[in-house]
């Protein structure tokens, strides 16, 4: 899962020497949500799935859209854009769900899943192709960095700060 880490190291108005020896090339996924694109490593993505109806969980944040099954197991099912204070989009039948590998090795969530407002779209990240800039929208929670590749602006999610918030819904 260091592909994770490597994205989000990356980038800089120029690309230290040293940083470009950290990986050669990283197979990604560009992720749309409503107004915004998640960029993720392959390896962080488990499978993108068609849209199902999550079981609802009383008293939760509005973030936490509840629990789906998948592969006979539980799944906390979550929206990217309202964890971390952007615009939600709205359901759709061209809605998808990632599912994505939690990085700590929690025998209790080993996955996560988010809403996609659509399709990802394959990416190969190259240190020549990407680079950080500035936030956007300013700070928000659950973003790592926010990075320009190839001319899209995308965001790298805190995985680690997901799983910390979702497990503290169950403490």
């Amino acid at each position: 899962m260091s592909d994770v880490k490597d994205i989000a190291e990356v980038g800089g108005s120029a690309l230290d020497p040293n940083q470009r020896k950290q990986f050669e090339a990283v197979h990604s996924l560009l992720l749309p949500l409503n107004k915004e694109i998640l960029i993720l490593p392959n390896a962080a993505v488990a499978e993108i799935i068609a849209y199902s109806e999550p079981d609802k969980v009383n008293d939760a944040p509005e973030w936490f859209l509840g629990h789906l099954s998948w592969r006979e197991q539980r799944i906390p099912f979550i929206s990217f854009e309202l964890v971390s204070d952007g615009e939600p989009g709205k359901m759709h039948k061209g809605c998808r769900i990632a599912v994505l590998n939690t990085l700590n090795g929690n025998v209790d969530m080993p996955y996560v899943a988010v809403l996609s407002q659509g399709l990802p779209s394959l990416q190969l990240v190259r240190p020549n192709n990407i680079q950080y800039t500035d936030s956007p929208a300013g700070q928000r929670q659950a973003i790592k960095a926010y990075v320009n590749l190839n001319g899209i602006v995308a965001i790298v999610p805190d995985i680690d700060e997901l799983e910390s918030r979702i497990l503290g819904l169950h403490s």
